[in-house]
């Protein structure tokens, strides 16, 4: 049996020949793998995978502290703007639904406290953040039929989207000041729309990162209800792009990519439009929110309110991480400088 110690050093191994974030459309029988620790996937109970990514310990602490300072150094620079900052992180799939992990894989101490020590840290430099780790562990769903992730993916299923959103909805209006920053933008009527029975998604990345004669290849699609949000306020005026730039801003990984159903669960949750931009595994957080403060939807109209998610896995990788992908590498203080520069050049919402 092998214990954390093991499987940390072997994902080590692993990320150092091919990069920590790689796309999960890579071909995974060019890695020529010895064994199953090779491959970034996990085998769970009950037809149940997980990615290796996700295991930490003590290691990680530097790293994750860096990633610390500069939110809540990024988090000045946005106040002083006029921009209110939200922290959404995202609570890592092992811990949410530990019951379905293999009998020699274990959470640690450090993996069970990890996302509440990241947000008592966040909270207590004045970075406002939510909670998304206790709501998940308290849904009635986690052990449901529809659970809060997908079992054979990496990301949250729909019900998950939707209970983030309504968290963070509950987290803005228990908070005075995003409550008064988000009475000053304009409403509009969005409606949720949930299927009556279940239909097949192909959401299963983790399938991709498994050798490829894995009998958990063959698993068959998972079954999961439907569900849509659509804007019922529409005028000519939104259907000739007349409309101004959201005052809400959505960064955020692939959890935050439309198809997930995050940016839609939020509108729904907040009954205002915002605008959303997600990006892969391979480019990271950092360049996520550089590219957005770039874009002139920041550049032109920066929003009120800027919802920053990233994964809890991710946090022990700031933009220095030396096996990112080269191009995406950032020494820590130019990045920093950067998103300062940018934020600085945008007018004042």
């Amino acid at each position: 049996m092998k214990n954390t110690t093991q499987l940390k050093r072997s994902r080590r191994t692993f990320i150092a020949k091919l990069a920590l974030f790689l796309t999960f459309s890579s071909v995974v029988t060019a890695f020529a793998a010895d064994s199953l620790e090779q491959y970034p996937g996990i085998i769970g109970k009950d037809e149940w995978l997980f990615y290796r990514n996700e295991l930490t310990s003590s290691e990680d602490a530097p790293g994750a502290k860096n990633s610390l300072s500069l939110i809540q150094q990024f988090n000045q620079v946005l106040q002083k703007k006029g921009v209110q900052l939200l922290i959404v992180m995202v609570p890592i799939k092992m811990r949410i639904h530990e019951e379905h992990l293999p009998d020699d894989i274990k959470i640690n101490d450090y993996m069970r406290s990890n996302y509440e020590r990241m947000l008592a840290t966040l909270r207590s430099s004045g970075v406002t953040s939510v909670d998304l780790n206790t709501a998940f562990l308290k849904s009635p769903h986690r052990t449901s039929d529809t659970p809060l992730f997908f079992r054979l993916d990496t990301h949250w299923a729909k019900t998950g989207a939707m209970l983030a959103a309504e968290t963070i909805g509950a987290e803005i209006l228990s908070n005075p000041v995003l409550k008064n920053t988000i009475s000053q933008i304009p409403t509009q009527s969005y409606t949720l729309t949930t299927g009556k029975a279940k239909g097949a998604t192909r959401s299963r990345d983790i399938l991709q990162l498994l050798p490829p004669d894995s009998p958990a290849r063959k698993y068959p699609y998972e079954r999961y209800f439907s569900m849509s949000v659509s804007r019922t306020d529409v005028n000519n005026s939104d259907l000739l792009g007349k409309q101004e730039s959201p005052d809400i801003g959505l960064v955020g990984s692939s959890y935050t990519i439309d198809w997930t159903g995050f940016a839609d669960g939020l509108r729904y949750s907040l009954q205002k439009n915002i605008f959303s931009i997600g990006v892969s595994a391979t480019q990271g957080s950092w360049v996520g929110m550089e590219t957005y403060l770039r874009d002139d939807a920041f550049q032109t109209n920066p929003p009120k309110l800027l919802l920053w998610e990233i994964p809890e896995r991710d946090m022990y990788a700031p933009p220095d991480y030396k096996y990112r992908e080269a191009r995406y590498i950032l020494s820590n203080a130019e990045w920093l400088k950067r998103v300062t520069d940018l934020v600085n050049k945008a007018p004042t919402p």
